[in-house]
């Protein structure tokens, strides 16, 4: 058993959130350690321990590649050698989540036949959630501290109440903070001469018989009143990052990718680079001169986005990034580890596949998905997003 493995967290987890609540949509597709399955499975294991989103329904959409004689991963293209390392991999997947006690159990396994790019491979995903929030992760970004992820969309729902997605003044994307995110507000401040101020959201109180939607009502799945906060801090971010964050999946769907979208997502981008330039542009250009660094007006300018950073007194970083290209992260020793026990290591995929490997799964059972876009009918959140 290698370093890493067999250890159980030493935190607490949060409360587990009702299923009909909010969705999990990751995206992968291939890296240099494939067909390794840890990086996956601690991401999955930090969403369940540190989120309390355990059973929450999971989507993996696997993004397509091209294949030619040079590896460039970022761009979708890899080897013949990677993508059978890449198919090897899937295969892997597609077993955990029929694998009893895997933080993968029950995911639903999106193969795409094309490659998408990380904006389209999510939009490829949000067609298929049908929960009002959606919890939007990456392979190689999990949580590295426990979060209260149960509050923010208190503090959503009720913010977006009785508004549609082209309304301002929304709180349409929350993100949990990394060490890019963590320093924003010095950031902005400093390069573009903006200033941003985080205001304050009243946390509603739970019903106690349970009725509001996503909640129990029992002490299994609610915090006392006692623990409750009453209040929750949210930082504007003026501009889009694609690291883990929960959105509003009508406002997704409609202004993302949508009819009423902001900018248009060019295929095999990242949203970060096109929806988080297009923000940051739109928000210098009505805040000019000293309104620049009037935090009133750049909220107001900000208002039309409804992107935000949580916040809370510790100031800690709540994500990280793990390199999934780092031979290191194939190995439970790796620093970044902290849920080593949820791995599957090599040893034990070689005992499981009897030193066959790709060949003992055979032809993937997954589901393929073919072409480049879903038709707008076919959304599963109703006939109101506008797609």
């Amino acid at each position: 058993m290698e370093e890493g493995e067999g250890k159980r967290p030493r935190v607490a987890s949060t409360p587990s959130l009702h299923p009909d609540r909010l969705t999990i949509v990751l995206t992968t597709s291939p890296i240099k350690t494939h067909p390794s399955t840890r990086l996956i499975e601690e991401v999955f294991e930090s969403i369940a321990v540190l989120a309390g989103l355990g059973d929450s329904r999971k989507i993996i959409v696997a993004d397509g590649v091209k294949v030619r004689e040079h590896d460039k991963f970022r761009s979708g293209i890899c080897t013949p050698e990677a993508m059978s390392n890449y198919r090897h991999y899937l295969s892997r997947l597609e077993a955990l989540t029929k694998t009893e006690g895997s933080p993968l159990r029950g995911a639903e396994l999106l193969v795409l036949d094309e490659r998408h790019g990380f904006a389209h491979a999510l939009r490829r995903g949000l067609m298929r959630v049908a929960t009002p929030f959606v919890l939007v992760a990456q392979h190689d970004r999990s949580f590295v501290r426990p979060v209260e992820v149960s509050h923010v969309l208190d503090v959503m729902e009720t913010a977006n109440e009785h508004t549609v997605c082209t309304d301002s003044g929304r709180v349409n994307y929350v993100g949990f903070p990394t060490t890019t995110t963590l320093s924003h507000k010095t950031y902005v401040a400093s390069k573009y001469g903006l200033a941003v101020e985080p205001v304050t959201r009243d946390v509603p109180d739970p019903k106690v018989d349970g009725s509001k939607p996503g909640r129990s009502g029992t002490d299994d799945h609610l915090r006392t009143n006692d623990e409750r906060p009453s209040t929750l801090k949210l930082l504007p971010l003026v501009q889009f990052y694609d690291s883990m964050h929960v959105a509003s999946t009508r406002w997704y769907l409609s202004r993302v990718f949508g009819r009423s979208r902001y900018v248009n997502l060019p295929r095999g981008g990242f949203i970060e680079d096109t929806l988080g330039q297009h923000m940051l542009r739109t928000i210098r250009e009505e805040c000019v001169g000293p309104r620049a660094s009037d935090a009133d007006a750049v909220a107001r300018a900000h208002a039309a986005f409804g992107t935000f950073v949580y916040q809370d007194d510790s100031m800690e970083t709540k994500c990280g990034h793990i390199d999934g290209h780092d031979v290191l992260t194939a190995k439970g020793s790796c620093r970044k580890y902290g849920f080593g026990y949820s791995h599957t290591s090599e040893e034990r995929w070689r005992e499981i596949e009897g030193g066959a490997g790709h060949a003992h799964w055979g032809e993937g059972t997954y589901e393929t998905v073919t072409g480049y876009r879903d038709d707008p009918g076919s959304v599963a959140l109703g006939a109101d997003v506008n797609v």
